[in-house]
């Protein structure tokens, strides 16, 4: 049977070329996967390839179609198995499965997704107890960390419940800097839920990034450390940063249940949604972070009571007892300046009742 010259071949080749166009992160997944199948293969069939395998199925669905479903589904509980037996976690697999199942539909073999909830087993979730970041490892990381923006990149993360990736995208337009505090406002095409919203940073982040932003221009990242622009990459060279760090000292420890890191670039975000939880609930740390799902009640607060809140929960936030302390003689200071304004302010009423008298 002659092939029409209108289609083309469907190798890994051509597949490897259809994707280069994604982000460098989403692309070396897709590759981790596709090596991942083919160590599987050579372990388990002896002498076999993933291009083996796929004709082998292809034959299967045009002469035993009535096999053909059986040897698939098989072959990919196999697959989940051995990942499982080589201490590969629930999570992983299913990433793993949805990028494979991706590169297998170009290559002609599809899957069915009624089919694959009812024929294929991933290894049960095993939950951890997380490892809260704590303020004094908080302190010993950004005291370690020599270049000053990257000390902000850091602090910022921690003050205001952004992710990684926001925070390597934000430029200087997205910052309002004519509030009390900083305001940062995320655009949503650069968050995870595609949903725009706004946060705040501490005066000890603004303390340290405030020195390198008259010299930007307002569509420049602010944390450009000169890399490359792919936002996959920034943020991963950041996460390895940070592991150069923690290995410095000593705070690199691994859960033994998946080998990942104790503490990663994900620790400070979630350090700033418990204390702010603690401090205004649930509801408000979802809003801030950026989290879906949350209520709505933040949204329809004025923009002069979202800032109050923040600077409420601003003391838990600070790692240095210096700027807590230039904090709280602000406070008093501000504190004395209304109390002095209000006596005056009952100095005058009563010299007006006073005369009233008369």
């Amino acid at each position: 049977m002659m092939t029409s010259f209108l289609v083309k071949d469907r190798t890994k080749e051509t597949y490897l070329q259809k994707i280069s166009s994604e982000p460098q992160g989403t692309q070396q997944n897709r590759i981790v996967t596709i090596n991942n199948f083919e160590r599987f293969v050579s372990e388990l069939y002896e002498e076999k390839t993933i291009e083996s395998i796929i004709e082998e199925l292809k034959i299967l669905k045009k002469t035993e179609e009535d096999k053909y479903f059986d040897a698939l589904y098989d072959l990919l509980q196999e697959w989940i198995n051995w990942n499982t037996e080589q201490g590969i976690e629930s999570s992983t697999q299913r990433t793993f499965f949805s990028y494979l199942r991706n590169y297998l539909y170009y290559r002609g073999i599809k899957t069915d997704q009624q089919d694959i909830k009812e024929n294929l087993k991933f290894g049960k979730k095993i939950d951890v107890e997380r490892h809260p970041l704590s303020q004094e490892e908080y302190r010993m990381i950004i005291d370690v960390i020599r270049n000053p923006k990257r000390k902000a990149l850091f602090l910022l993360l921690g003050s205001s419940g952004m992710r990684i990736g926001e925070a390597m995208q934000l430029k200087k337009k997205d910052l309002d800097l004519s509030q009390e505090r900083i305001k940062v406002n995320i655009p949503a095409e650069i968050t995870k839920t595609r949903k725009g919203r706004s946060t705040y940073m501490s005066r000890e982040t603004e303390k340290m990034l405030r020195p390198f932003l008259d010299d930007y221009a307002d569509d420049d990242f602010i944390f450009d450390f000169g890399s490359t622009t792919d936002k996959s990459m920034r943020s991963a060279r950041e996460s390895n940063n940070l592991r150069t760090v923690l290995k410095r000292l000593n705070l690199d420890d691994r859960y033994p249940s998946n080998n990942h890191g104790k503490i990663t670039t994900h620790s400070f975000r979630a350090y700033f949604f418990t204390l702010a939880t603690r401090r205004h609930g649930e509801n408000y740390a979802h809003r801030l972070t950026g989290h879906s799902g949350y209520l709505m009640q933040y949204d329809r607060m004025t923009e002069e009571e979202k800032l109050d809140m923040y600077i409420e929960l601003e003391q838990d936030l600070m790692i240095y007892d210096q700027t807590k302390n230039e904090l709280e003689i602000e406070r008093l200071q501000k504190d004395n300046k209304e109390l002095t304004q209000l006596r005056q302010e009952i100095r005058e009423l009563r010299k007006q009742r006073d005369e009233n008298y008369k």
